[in-house]
């Protein structure tokens, strides 16, 4: 994968958990189960993160396991009724959809093992949503990092995290 045999996309993300693992001096990189993914918001990517979204879907970017998505940064139906600005919401928008063509699932919760991603114990997920990873690792009996955003994409893109 780091090598680029499964696409330039997976390659990326494969270099980002192999730094991010050498960073923390990780054993090795485990499969995981699912990935629940934050900085989904316009008001917290901005520009250059849809860019960087959209870049990724044109590669062909495609999850390898179960992902899911944190809470945007609106209501995704009914945003002109709550006031968002028009701009707000068609960045917004596009965020969402680039998300959806790499084949993760725009739940927009942070409670994602109420909506259908309830990993077992003993398995390993890669969780960005803070209270999400307490409630896994301690409640659920899963075991997650402490994932940022672009680590959750990257894991659910390539199936792995570091241990």
């Amino acid at each position: 994968m780091l090598d680029g045999d499964f696409g330039e996309a997976k390659a990326l993300a494969m270099k980002l958990l192999v730094s991010v693992g050498k960073a923390f001096d990780a054993e090795r990189l485990i499969p995981i189960c699912s990935a629940q993914i934050s900085g989904v918001s316009f008001k917290t990517i901005g520009a250059p993160g849809l860019e960087f979204l959209e870049d990724l879907a044109s590669k062909r970017a495609e999850t390898s396991t179960s992902a899911t998505l944190n809470p945007a940064g609106m209501d995704l139906t009914s945003w002109r009724r709550m006031g968002v600005p028009r701009d707000f919401a068609i960045n917004q928008l596009r965020i969402i959809r680039a998300f959806r063509r790499m084949g993760i699932r725009p739940t927009c919760t942070c409670i994602p093992y109420l909506s259908g991603s309830k990993p077992r114990l003993g398995e390993h997920v890669a969780w960005a949503e803070s209270s999400a990873l307490a409630f896994v690792n301690s409640v659920l009996g899963a075991r997650t990092n402490r994932e940022g955003g672009p680590t959750a994409l990257a894991s659910a893109l390539t199936g792995r995290t570091p241990l």
